[in-house]
């Protein structure tokens, strides 16, 4: 998913659009070949209709919660513009929510051990205004992130001061 080009400011460049860590979607994923694999195993095992029923619904609840989830980590993104952090979310409803790169104090990462081997974590950025503050979760290398953010600032800074 893209970031449109249109909702661009006018010498606005996107330095980074990025989607959640595909690590969101494995615990889904695993979920429903599971249940699939206890379906196919009771239904070549057993005679009895009642077990295939219940495990048929059961995959069928399973892939609608996969698919759910799916859809949202698609329809999701982070991005690094010249001039602001952009964070989009929502399958039929979008929900936006900037943050000017002027506005921000301070960029850190958390990750657990987990986290720093699947190249993954928590982004929070503090800010001034209302909200002092806003975490991002699960997005890929997060150091990444939180050094290109501190590099555009530092070129707003500098061209600021020139």
């Amino acid at each position: 998913m893209a970031f449109p080009e249109k909702l661009l400011n006018g010498n606005e460049n996107v330095i980074l659009d990025l989607r959640p860590h595909w690590g969101g979607i494995v615990k889904p994923a695993a979920t429903l070949l599971g249940v699939c694999a206890i379906w196919l195993w009771v239904a070549l095992t057993t005679d009895v209709r009642a077990f295939e029923i219940i495990m048929g619904v059961l995959v069928c609840y399973v892939f609608i919660k996969s698919l759910k989830t799916y859809l949202h980590w698609i329809n999701e993104a982070f991005i690094l513009t010249s001039e602001r952090v952009i964070h989009r979310r929502g399958v039929f409803q979008k929900n936006t929510f900037e943050i000017p790169l002027q506005r921000i104090n301070t960029v850190t990462v958390r990750q657990s051990w987990v986290e720093r081997i699947l190249t993954t974590g928590k982004i929070h950025i503090e800010y001034s205004g209302d909200q002092v503050n806003r975490e991002f979760k699960q997005f890929p290398q997060p150091l990444l992130i939180q050094k290109e953010i501190n590099n555009v600032i530092d070129k707003i800074k500098k061209n600021g001061m020139d």
